[in-house]
């Protein structure tokens, strides 16, 4: 019986397979890269969401377009002393119109006749 236990000791002792330190080192990274992929997913849903925000921001601003009076201004005229004026009067659909206005006036022909009514 001695003897039997004798030879079972050896193979307690050895079957407890020690961790390498490169299998540590590994594992260590593992972790580290599973934390970091955590973190990347969490900056990612973020940045979607603020992309999300400034395009309907973008397109607010698009459709709410503000008249802009030098963008209708020629930068050289024919004539120096003769500059067209744009027409004051805003369409039925609510745009501003786009024909000059009469020499001495803020309105086209046509929108001269509807403002002296």
């Amino acid at each position: 019986m001695r003897r039997v236990l004798l030879l079972l000791v050896p193979l307690f002792l050895t079957a407890q397979p020690k961790i390498s330190p490169e299998i540590e080192r590994t594992e260590s990274m593992i972790q580290q890269l599973t934390e970091l992929k955590a973190k990347v997913s969490a900056i990612e849903s973020q940045i979607d969401g603020l992309i999300a925000a400034l395009s309907e921001q973008r397109g607010a601003l698009a459709s709410t377009k503000s008249y802009n009076a030098l963008e209708h201004v020629q930068d050289s005229p024919a004539d120096p002393k003769k500059t067209s004026v744009r027409c004051a009067a805003v369409t039925s659909k609510g745009a501003r119109c786009s024909r000059p206005a009469v020499e001495g006036s803020r309105y086209c022909k046509q929108h001269q006749l509807a403002h002296a009514k």
